[in-house]
């Protein structure tokens, strides 16, 4: 009877597992549907995400780590920072100020779920499934590729690198290649050498999205798999890291500061220069929730924007406002200010000491991921999105394994 149980319970536990997985990939479908629009799928799976980690804590309770605890910490800090940034700035907005709270905080909900939701060698017992899942998705999007390019069911006026930038039935390329680098993720879990057929379809999916992200996390997934071949089981130390990342910066540095900090043109530009701006107006809090670049600023228009001119860019104003929500970094530092952008830093150097205790396939598959997610926070609200939802969703679930060797 006992043993009845337990497959009883591994069968819910994992059909739980790829059903928040589809339902987070795919939510930008689905929402994209006019019927569907109003289910909010990303705020919908959160909720109950948090209801379960309730519930599961309620029911058996599980210890975290040390630096979990940190982490909870320091988003508390944050928060508060935020609501003192308020009080100074005179934003107020009581809806407004919690829509901005729980859209930052709902990846670490998703993070907290994946932990506490599942037992300690629940990731590992679905690596086959996750294979299988990767193989399906990555194979019916490239036969969908294949008819759009013959015959476009879903047609794209939106050229790059020379070609017709594909979205096929999501609404935007960047989802549809980050929907094939989840599934090229899986497909490393294990024995690469069958699943090559499947990665280069992959990588002609996302070469047709025309992303740069998805092009660049190409090159080091692969270049994280040839150090799994050779290395076997050794751990990836995460002082690796260093020189290649002052490498791109130091040769993409002209790129950087013509994007991101210098330019009177680029929207992303405009962004950064504003967010010091805030940051040192209303130093050391910032401007608190729902102040620039969050999508309750942009719902509620704040009236940092108008005495920003804002107004006076294309994108930026009241009847569109389609790149005033397109870097988290710069709504970070306009919002919390210094003191709140250096606590969600150690955050991040806290995930990355966490992931560096891992080893094997464990530690790529978060790795790979987590920095994903970090060079998204530079060029879109991604961690408040579907994406940044099952980034740590799978972070959490892969981290119970506990010093796994995978």
């Amino acid at each position: 009877m006992e043993k009845i149980q337990k497959q009883s319970n591994y069968k819910s536990a994992s059909f739980l597992f790829f059903t928040i997985i589809t339902l987070v990939l795919f939510s930008p479908v689905v929402e994209n549907i006019p019927i569907l629009a109003a289910l909010n799928m990303d705020n919908l799976i959160t909720f109950l995400c948090l209801i379960g980690i309730i519930l599961f804590q309620l029911k058996q309770p599980k210890a975290l780590m040390g630096q979990e605890y940190f982490i909870v910490a320091l988003l508390l800090i944050i928060i508060c920072l935020g609501i003192l940034g308020n009080m100074v700035s005179g934003i107020h907005g009581m809806q407004f100020i919690l829509l901005d709270v729980w859209s930052i905080s709902k990846c670490f909900v998703a993070y907290f779920f994946g932990r506490l939701a599942f037992r300690s060698s629940f990731f590992s017992s679905q690596i086959d499934r996750l294979v299988l899942y990767g193989k399906r998705v990555i194979g019916i999007l490239f036969i969908l590729l294949l008819i759009n390019l013959v015959y476009p069911i879903w047609p794209s006026t939106e050229i790059r690198y020379g070609i017709t930038t594909q979205y096929l039935i999501f609404p935007h390329a960047t989802y549809l290649s980050a929907t094939v680098f989840f599934c090229m993720l899986f497909l490393g879990l294990k024995n690469v050498r069958y699943n090559i057929p499947f990665l280069m379809m992959g990588s002609l999916l996302i070469f047709f999205a025309a992303r740069n992200k998805g092009l660049i996390f190409i090159a080091i997934y692969f270049f994280m798999l040839l150090f799994q071949h050779y290395a076997k089981k050794k751990s990836f130390k995460i002082s690796y890291l260093i020189l290649p990342v002052v490498t791109l910066i130091a040769s993409f540095w002209e790129v950087i500061d013509t994007r991101l900090l210098s330019s009177t043109t680029s929207a992303r530009s405009l962004l950064y220069q504003a967010s010091f701006k805030i940051a040192d107006m209303y130093a050391p809090f910032g401007a608190g929730f729902a102040s620039f670049g969050s999508g309750s600023s942009v719902k509620n228009y704040s009236s940092l924007y108008d005495m920003l001119r804002f107004y006076d860019y294309y994108g930026f104003t009241r009847d569109n406002p389609q790149y005033l929500n397109d870097s988290f970094i710069a709504m970070f530092i306009a919002q919390f200010g210094y003191i709140g952008t250096a606590c969600f830093a150690v955050i991040l150097v806290v995930f990355l000491l966490m992931i560096n205790r891992r080893s094997g396939r464990i530690q790529a598959f978060t790795l790979v991921l987590f920095l994903y997610a970090v060079t998204s926070l530079f060029t879109e609200l991604y961690i408040t999105t579907s994406l940044g939802i099952l980034t740590f969703f799978l972070i959490g679930t892969a981290f119970g394994e506990k010093q796994s060797q995978i």
